[in-house]
């Protein structure tokens, strides 16, 4: 890896104003100020639980709540104002609080025995500010002061709702009153996401609702058959070499369990793994003069008078080595489900009912319920700090943005940013060709009557966009246990198909692993998958086929569609500019034998439409792009090499996804560096490109609603109409930052997208680079409306998933490491070779790199 050069992160500066393109508008968001009413002294405590004059460590967040809560209710005469706790080794007092050792008392404890020593808490004072500066250091963006606020904030949420989710994240908290259930094993809960945000107006409490997708709670051999559908509990009995043994560690890593039956003997543990036949399970306890060996069973009936009725089942293990029978143990509940729910299915439906409110209902709920019963500010601690939360939502000027012009071979006729290709007929802006194709077939006969239906309806859609596409097709037919030679066949064609269109069986993850990787990897050939059941239910639909006919365009190497403003033609036409869309893909949870997987893609002609890749594998859940170099440079070296370019780009416009904002400085700073690397690479680059980083961020919780009686930016959703554009009042006072609501959101209240600007040496104007970003989200090649974030954005995002699921070579993988290895359990904490997994990627990129195949 080259030598990264240090760059510097840009801040907001005075002379950075709003822009001022586009239609101006009010807004309220979900944005409540925070308001310091009168003086007051804050003050600062370190925290320390203590026995016998030592530290104890062992003290968890929900106990030490509770602990504190208690000795402030039973010593009210010392602690008149409520504490600001953070569960940990910090409290903060309104009122000058004696430092000292106190006595503590726990409901739940037993009475200490002869010889005992007593829990104490030891509380230090370590510093002292006013409200004044607190205020003024929160707006400036001082993080520990920030993380100050957050705590009163959530005080209440602390006491009354804590689950392990709230646990984890401390900003959202979830209702156990109000889940539903959603079959197997999961339930839906609905939450509230509370968090202090300094603006440019002040301090500002950014409210919303949520749900959450939770593990069910209680008896842990319960939930597992509910999970997977077991209809027998012998089906628990599990060895190693089970299919369903793999399924279940995974789903159980990061679960907490408890056991111990009566409250004061309860004990919790983090699974992090299993052990086979628990019961015979043999380690070693303390003797009388020796350590004596004895079994899990022999244990558990010695010591605690319990008979296993399984000792056959797994049983589950922490990081730390403690091993209980699953039969002894109960899911504690609340605590969020982190797989992918199946789509179609019962539990999308129920998420998607919960999570649609329109924003009027959306905006009433958060008011009213939420402000008032809920959170409760005005009944809380917050009142004993000197501030209050306004109830009214934030009142914000706003911007809607002139749409794009969406050019075909005709201009497309734009409506809140959707449009139609077949009414009128629209022909695409630069049609492929695919004289000869090919159909792989792998469901049974009964179907022949649908495809058929399908691929002369796919003709005749793809001839109406223009593509000249042959009138018949080869078909070749086969099963999961034949696919790759099936597709075989194919090669033995006197000329190369075009494509192949690939139907597979409802749920064929197998099949179409083979067909992606025989099409990207092996022959070249575009590969589209559709599954029977939509093709036997849309074969007939004009508007379903045209979707396939657009992706198979460009997965051809086709242009759908351009979209045309000034930024697009005039500012990219001066001098040549490539535009790149960045991202990493992490591995599903509970899964630790695989890298994530880093992409970007970079824009090779002046319409913005297409893309080539360069992806990598790197260690698992890291968050910084650290072969960013080497991506880079094959990147610039494809824009160079293209015959429309035939020159080195100027000027690269990046676009970053995926960072929170306490990554911002750290990793944007070594990726700009590792860009600057890149250009050092190339020795044959005649002067440096001058660069653009913008981070995009789809995860957070900021939402636009129209005013009531504003006809004029109202969408049929009831959202604001597409193009709106944030900059002023609610934006950031530390960097240079929009929101930008681009799309209609078809159910429920839009997200816009926010835009951080970390380094522009390009020195764009705020409206050119609000415009580029609108702009981009128009040209996704295969949506007929805009989407939310940048294609390139998407693209990269699509390409780390791709990529990681079939491009990796599986017979260089056969010794990658696997957590299947030689520990008791199967489930050692085994570290993932990069390195052989760079090696399974290979040197060589697909043949397809520069058509979109992972569309």
């Amino acid at each position: 890896m080259a030598q990264a050069v240090q760059a510097v992160i840009q801040h907001r500066s005075a002379d950075q104003g709003p822009g001022t393109r586009g239609v101006r508008v009010n807004v309220f968001s979900n944005m409540f100020k925070l308001v310091r009413d009168y003086e007051m002294d804050f003050y600062q405590y370190h925290v320390a639980f203590v026995k016998a004059g030592t530290e104890v460590d062992t003290i968890g967040r929900r106990r030490a709540h509770a602990l504190l809560y208690k000795l402030q209710l039973d010593r009210a005469e010392v602690f008149v104002s409520k504490g600001a706790y953070d569960g940990r080794k910090t409290i903060y007092f309104t009122q000058n609080i004696p430092s000292g050792t106190y006595d503590i008392s726990d409901e739940n404890d037993a009475a200490p025995r002869a010889g005992t020593s007593k829990l104490q808490v030891k509380l230090t004072q370590v510093a002292k500010f006013s409200s004044r500066d607190l205020i003024t250091w929160a707006e400036a963006g001082r993080q520990d002061v920030i993380n100050m606020l957050q705590i009163y904030l959530r005080q209440l949420p602390n006491i009354k709702y804590i689950t392990p989710a709230h646990q984890r994240n401390y900003r959202v908290f979830y209702i156990a009153k109000s889940s539903v259930p959603l079959g197997g094993g999961l339930e839906a809960w609905r939450g509230v996401f509370q968090s202090v945000r300094p603006t440019l107006q002040g301090l500002a409490i950014n409210v919303d609702v949520t749900t959450g997708v939770m593990i069910q709670g209680g008896p842990l051999p319960t939930v597992l058959m509910e999970r997977f559908s077991l209809s027998n509990a012998r089906q628990l009995d599990l060895r190693e070499s089970d299919p369903l043994w793999k399924q279940i560690r995974q789903f159980l890593r990061g679960v907490i369990v408890k056991w111990g039956g009566k409250a004061k003997h309860e004990r919790q543990m983090t699974i992090n793994g299993l052990v086979p036949n628990v019961g015979d399970f043999e380690f070693e306890r303390r003797g009388a003069t020796a350590p004596e060996p004895i079994t899990i069973k022999d244990y558990y009936y010695m010591t605690h008078g319990i008979a296993l009725r399984h000792p056959h089942w797994p049983g589950v293990r922490s990081m730390s080595g403690t091993i209980v029978p699953m039969e002894l143990c109960e899911v504690i509940p609340g605590q969020l489900y982190r797989g992918r729910i199946p789509e179609g299915g019962q539990a999308t439906q129920v998420m998607l009912n919960m999570s649609k409110a329109k924003p009027p209902q959306r905006l009433g709920v958060i008011t009213g319920a939420t402000l008032g019963d809920t959170l409760n500010y005005s009944g809380t601690d917050l009142i004993h700090s000197g501030m209050r939360i306004h109830p009214d939502p934030t009142r914000v000027e706003a911007r809607r943005l002139q749409a794009p012009r969406i050019m075909f071979q005709s201009e497309a006729r734009v409506q809140a940013g959707r449009w139609n290709v077949a009414r009128p007929q629209l022909q695409v802006f630069q049609p492929a060709a695919a004289p000869l194709w090919a159909v792989a077939i792998f469901v049974s006969d009964r179907y022949e009557s649908s495809i058929n239906q399908f691929a002369q309806n796919l003709v005749q859609c793809l001839t109406g966009l223009g593509v000249s596409v042959g009138s018949t097709w080869t078909t070749v037919r086969g099963t999961g246990q034949n696919a790759r030679q099936t597709l075989d066949q194919l090669k033995q064609l006197s000329v190369k198909p075009s494509f192949v269109l690939a139907i597979l069986p409802e749920s064929a993850a197998e099949i179409k692993t083979i067909v992606k990787q025989w099409g990207d990897m092996m022959v070249g050939i575009s590969t589209q998958c559709c599954r029977i059941d939509k093709v036997a239910q849309k074969a007939r639909d004009n508007q379903y086929c045209n979707n396939v006919a657009l992706k198979i365009n460009a997965k051809l190497g086709g242009i759908n569609s351009t979209a045309m403003t000034f930024v697009t033609t005039k500012w990219f036409g001066a001098k040549p500019t490539m535009v790149v869309g960045a991202d990493i893909g992490h591995p599903s949870p509970g899964v630790r034998d695989r890298p994530s997987v880093s992409a970007v893609v970079g824009s090779m002609d002046r319409y913005l439409t297409t893309y080539t890749y360069s992806a990598k594998a790197q260690a698992p859940n890291q968050e910084f792009i650290d072969q960013l170099d080497v991506m880079m440079e094959q990147l610039i070296r494809d824009f160079h090499s293209n015959p429309a370019n035939n020159c080195w780009p100027q000027r690269i416009i990046f676009f970053r996804d995926g960072l929170s904002e306490g990554q911002f400085e750290r990793v944007a700073r070594d990726e700009l560096g590792l860009i600057q690397a890149a250009f050092q690479r190339i020795k044959e680059l005649n002067g440096r490109p001058r660069v653009t980083y913008v981070v995009v961020t789809k995860r957070h919780h900021v939402r636009f609603f129209p005013q009531p009686n504003d006809m004029s930016n109202v969408a049929r959703s009831g959202n604001c109409l597409p193009g709106l554009v944030v900059d002023t009042q609610i934006t950031s006072p530390v960097y240079y930052d929009y929101f930008l609501q681009s799309q209609d959101g078809l159910q429920g209240t839009a997200r816009p997208s926010h835009y951080t600007i970390l380094c522009d040496e390009n020195k764009m104007s705020v409206d050119d680079l609000q415009e580029l970003s609108f702009a981009l989200c128009h040209v996704y090649a295969s949506a007929t409306s805009s989407v939310s974030i940048p294609a390139p954005v998407y693209y990269a995002d699509k390409v780390c998933t791709h990529v990681g699921a079939y491009h990796f070579n599986p017979r260089i993988l056969g010794n990658a490491p696997s957590q299947d290895g030689a520990t008791t359990s199967g489930d050692g904490d085994s570290r993932v070779n990069v390195q052989l997994w760079n090696e399974a990627l290979g040197p060589n990129r697909t043949e397809l790199r520069s058509k979109l195949f992972f569309l």
